[in-house]
């Protein structure tokens, strides 16, 4: 069997699909597995060991491009493309594949598109992305799959991670802690002064070293809020994707909102504990090493870009670092145990 994987952005859901050709092969030993992706989220699919090859293309790149990637994807003459991203872009693609089998979700508006709608699963993202497999694995079953998303970094990334914890003074043994405060959505981000206090709260009572980190274009948003490091804190220099991710596999935890540096950390073993705020937590994964925060409204997850309480955003103002806490410390207490 020849596989299509498509999932283009954002980069979150692109780790978060990196599970697929791994439980394919569980079933399809000799399949040739592809992925088809945005050119820039492209190393989070570098070297892993069950994808084949994986195409590119490009965000802007007009009808041009389009007509390129569709002449690529029939050249190579799948079997199957499974559509993860099911948006219009897509649809046209999977549908001029020349692939037998042209997978979509079956709630997809797109369906006319495709030729093989699969019952949506529930669970956690993970979860519901093994929903295009159903097709292919003989007496399905969710409980004998595994979820959990995979990324692999480079000797090359590994070197510069090395290298910039190195010049922040921070070494293996050190208990290191990213935290990433940035999000582009306000209902998605916990309020910068909460990420900090709890920042210096990881300092002066576990010894931690801290890292902050940004995604491209948010440098700022720290830096406009921050005059002056505290003790033991560090701002994560400007890296590419490979090496960001491979500085996040290099922590004993992350702390963050619920976005790619997350799934990064999930997706290479690191605890996570995240604030949750508009979205909902089954963007967790379901496992002792990654947990929650959230102010427990009535209102969430509201799934809302735009508060409709008030422009303070309660559930990411009010809920500040000691409603975490207590919780903040078990969990670190139960991840130290597991050491």
């Amino acid at each position: 069997m020849k596989f299509l994987l498509i999932q283009l952005y954002q980069t979150g859901d692109v780790v978060l699909t990196t599970h697929i050709p791994r439980e394919l092969k569980k079933y399809y030993p000799d399949a040739e597995i592809d992925f088809l992706v945005f050119k820039a989220n492209k190393p989070v699919l570098e070297n892993n060991p069950n994808i084949r090859n994986i195409l590119t293309t490009e965000r802007k790149g007009g009808i041009g491009e389009m007509v390129r990637i569709i002449k690529e994807v029939r050249r190579n003459r799948y079997d199957a493309v499974l559509d993860f991203h099911n948006n219009p872009r897509t649809a046209y693609i999977t549908f001029l594949s020349g692939a037998k089998y042209k997978v979509c979700y079956g709630n997809s508006s797109r369906r006319i598109f495709y030729n093989t709608p699969c019952q949506n699963l529930d669970g956690c993202p993970g979860e519901i992305k093994l929903s295009l497999t159903q097709p292919f694995i003989k007496d399905f079953d969710l409980k004998r799959l595994n979820a959990k998303p995979e990324v692999f970094t480079s000797a090359q990334a590994e070197k510069k991670a090395g290298e910039v914890l190195a010049s922040f003074g921070i070494t293996p043994s050190d208990f290191l802690v990213t935290i990433s405060p940035t999000h582009k959505r306000d209902t998605r981000r916990w309020k910068f002064e909460h990420f900090m206090d709890t920042a210096q709260h990881l300092v002066r009572e576990h010894g931690a070293k801290v890292l902050l980190t940004y995604g491209p274009g948010e440098k700022e948003y720290i830096t406009d809020r921050l005059t002056e490091l505290p003790e033991n804190t560090f701002l994560i220099p400007q890296l590419n994707l490979s090496e960001f991710a491979a500085v996040i596999g290099r922590a004993k935890l992350h702390i963050g909102n619920d976005s790619a540096p997350h799934h990064l950390a999930t997706a290479q073993n690191v605890p996570t504990f995240i604030v949750i705020g508009s979205t909902s937590s089954h963007w967790v994964f379901p496992s002792p090493d990654h947990t929650y925060a959230n102010a427990g409204l009535e209102c969430q997850p509201c799934l809302k870009s735009t508060c409709r309480i008030s422009p303070d955003i309660p559930c990411m103002t009010d809920f500040g670092f000691e409603h975490i806490k207590e919780k903040l410390e078990r969990f670190i207490k139960e991840q130290k145990s597991r050491l």
